[in-house]
């Protein structure tokens, strides 16, 4: 294969923390093609920065972990003098519509972009007809879009992109997550000794449905009585849980962990629980899961998996070979999955078995990179005008004054 020169244009990075943030890190870190990666700026970024294994270029991009429009002034000088720079083969554009900025040096400088979709940004500007039709415009003019999942690929292709021009590369697990002894110090923490531990990992949004497990306690807790629900992540959703889990009468049976920093720290709240649960739901406004790597951290530490038959959680947990898909919306299907867990042992055993042999030999970086490597290598490698086979004025006429 040969080594392609590319920039990533990424919309948030490490040491920024949540999934997309991991998903760049580690198809930078593990590429075997030349990259370079502009960022925005973190406390403490330059720690980061240095010893990583590519270049990385900062600069004030954000706003929080959000793409801050002001700002995108000195994001689009700054990738054009990094292309002047480096010349690439391709760069990658991180977020649908920081991909704009890929389609003006597409059309007025012959640039290759690739768009990288991860669900939700496919789902939440349909209800703008402007912003929406920006997004066609800037997924059918790109050489390649680059999905995390199925259900985002057939988003994608909503869109009119031709199926051939996109590339699937899930979000990988990191090798640490094993099965290992109880840290008794933390079990004590948290006051679970004794107790049934039902976990979920995530960042507290409405579509990942810890208000729906919640309600769903006080049903659970009847056929398991010491059940309790550690909740591990922050975000805006924090004080409704907290004040859901005392009108629904189980505030003793939840605990909000908070924000864990840490691979290592992670795998030890995994390894505390019997089972891991997050029913994902999409919602109207356009919010859903666009894969969920918690779900095969979770089995890569050998603990059984409930998720939503929601999103792309269909394809990190397969219903009834990996783990349990349930309808995110209803109390008694979470319910009567968590007590078939918890009874039905052989059962339980056997999805234990299948999602940690899963984790590790197909959501591994290093494999999920070499499909990057070579996904982005047939793209480098196409006929550019390939994008411009369609009826009508091209872009560029469009578009000239």
């Amino acid at each position: 294969m040969k080594r392609r020169k590319i920039v990533l244009v990424a919309g948030v990075f490490p040491p920024g923390v949540g999934g997309m943030q991991n998903y760049y890190y580690n198809l930078s870190k593990h590429t075997k093609h030349d990259m370079t990666v502009i960022a925005p700026e973190y406390p403490d970024f330059a720690e980061f920065d240095e010893g990583q294994p590519y270049r990385i270029v900062r600069g004030p991009f954000m706003r929080g972990e959000r793409a801050d429009v002001t700002s995108w002034g000195r994001l689009f000088r700054q990738v054009k003098r990094t292309l002047r720079r480096e010349e690439p083969d391709v760069t990658v554009y991180g977020y649908v519509l920081i991909g704009f900025i890929g389609l003006l040096f597409r059309v007025f400088g012959g640039r290759r972009y690739i768009i990288s979709a991860h669900g939700m940004d496919m789902l939440m500007f349909r209800r703008y007809i402007g912003l929406n039709q920006i997004v066609k415009l800037i997924l059918r003019k790109a050489d390649g879009v680059l999905v995390n999942s199925e259900f985002t690929r057939r988003l994608v292709e909503d869109y009119g992109v031709e199926a051939g021009r996109i590339g699937i590369v899930h979000p990988g697990v990191e090798s640490l997550f094993e099965p290992k002894t109880v840290d008794e110090e933390l079990r004590r923490q948290h006051g679970l000794e004794g107790k049934y531990v039902l976990l979920s990992v995530g960042r507290l949004v409405t579509r990942k449905g810890h208000d729906r497990v919640i309600e769903a306690m006080p049903g659970i807790v009847r056929h398991i009585p010491n059940a309790v629900y550690v909740i591990v992540g922050d975000g805006p959703e924090r004080e409704r849980l907290e004040e859901l889990a005392k009108t629904v009468g189980v505030a003793g049976r939840v605990r909000f962990v908070g924000g864990v920093s840490g691979t290592e720290r992670l795998n030890d709240y995994y390894n505390l629980a019997n089972q891991f649960i997050m029913v994902s739901r999409q919602l109207e406004k356009g919010d859903a899961e666009g894969f969920g790597i918690v779900y095969l951290e979770a089995a890569s530490a050998r603990v059984p998996v409930i998720a939503g038959r929601s999103g792309g959680a269909s394809e990190a947990v397969l219903d009834g070979v990996t783990g349990l898909l349930v309808e995110p919306e209803s109390l008694m299907a979470i319910t009567d999955a968590v007590v078939r867990l918890a009874s039905d042992t052989p059962l339980r055993e056997r999805l234990v078995r299948e999602g940690y042999k899963r984790a590790k030999l197909q959501f591994q970086h290093d494999v999920l990179a070499e499909v990057f490597d070579q996904y982005a290598g047939r793209i480098c490698a196409a006929p550019a005008a390939a994008i411009y086979k369609r009826a009508g004025k091209s872009t560029v006429e469009r578009m000239r004054p």
